[in-house]
């Protein structure tokens, strides 16, 4: 008997979404991942020297991140958090807002595009802790 390979996909259930509809996010998710492997220009030596002295583990709920905004060149630095802790005057971003459920499971040096009220951005992942 021939053993058939199952592939999982992680997804969030909602039993009024349609079938097909998740076979559709599933298909974007796949060609973005795709996308952020080979997306954004190469890093800056110091990003190259930040990245070189990462651990290389996978941003985690609780994880302290540090990322650069790849169209302004600006550094943030924030904790994940569960949904409904999130405050990011105090550097907690939530894991339900779009930056944080995009950065989850990426490890440093990570290119993602990220959909935000105000268009799309990108961002590099240069440092995981926690």
């Amino acid at each position: 008997m021939p053993q058939t390979k199952i592939t999982r996909i992680r997804r969030e259930s909602n039993a009024d979404a349609p079938m097909g509809k998740y076979l559709e996010l599933a298909g974007e998710e796949a060609a973005n991942r795709v996308a952020r492997a080979i997306a954004g220009p190469p890093p800056s030596d110091e990003e190259a020297e930040i990245l070189a002295g990462s651990a290389h583990e996978p941003v985690r709920l609780y994880s302290r991140v540090l990322v650069t905004d790849l169209d302004t060149g600006e550094r943030d630095q924030f904790r994940l958090v569960p949904e409904g802790e999130g405050d990011p005057l105090h550097g907690d971003l939530s894991l339900s807002s779009p930056i944080g459920r995009t950065l989850l499971m990426e490890y440093p040096g990570a290119v993602v595009a990220v959909k935000t009220p105000g268009g799309r951005r990108l961002f590099r992942v240069l440092r995981v802790e926690g």
